[in-house]
């Protein structure tokens, strides 16, 4: 069944192909042709032309990519240079700072050393820590504590028996000065 409709499709092809251009032709019956109205020839393009056609629209189009991909190209070179513009001055702005003096004034830490004296009037012995150091100082007697740094240095008294009798307090030592720290009976 399927080769008889194979070949009549065929045929049918066959047929229309050579009734379009004049191949076959009805010769059985023949009747007296009379033009209806003239007809008209439509031109079809032959491959060849379709073809070079074809060509041109793709060699346009590969035109039109190229130019905008040179377009992008150049905006990105512009920005290239912008920003290397911008690197420059920044550097130049950089170079200007670093050449710039800049002067500054302080108080200087204060040199040299001065001394402590410890000097315990009370009938207790006693325990004064300066800077978190202790020195023991016995009823009556009197320390001195040499070489201290000048500036600012904390103190605090203790006693034997009585606990704390000064809280730690902040003074300021002058160089090559003595500070004295006087413990007496209250």
């Amino acid at each position: 069944m399927k080769i008889i409709y194979s070949i009549t499709m065929i045929a049918l092809i066959g047929f229309s192909y050579g009734a379009s251009f004049g191949g076959i032709e009805n010769t059985t019956e023949k009747e007296a042709e009379t033009p209806a109205t003239p007809e008209k020839k439509i031109e079809v393009p032959n491959f060849d032309s379709i073809q070079t056609q074809l060509k041109e629209i793709q060699l346009s189009i590969q035109s039109i990519k190229s130019a905008d991909h040179e377009t992008k190209l150049k905006k990105i070179e512009a920005e290239i240079s912008i920003l290397k513009d911008q690197v420059s001055r920044m550097e130049q702005a950089i170079s200007k700072l670093a050449a710039t003096r800049v002067a500054a004034s302080f108080t200087p830490a204060i040199t040299g050393n001065g001394t402590i004296k410890i000097a315990n009037t009370s009938a207790s012995n006693t325990s004064v820590i300066i800077n978190g150091k202790v020195y023991k100082a016995q009823a009556n007697q009197t320390l001195s504590v040499p070489n201290q740094n000048a500036g600012d240095f904390t103190y605090e008294v203790l006693a034997d028996g009585f606990g704390i009798i000064q809280k730690q307090t902040t003074r300021t030592l002058a160089a090559n000065e003595t500070f004295t720290i006087n413990i007496y009976p209250r």
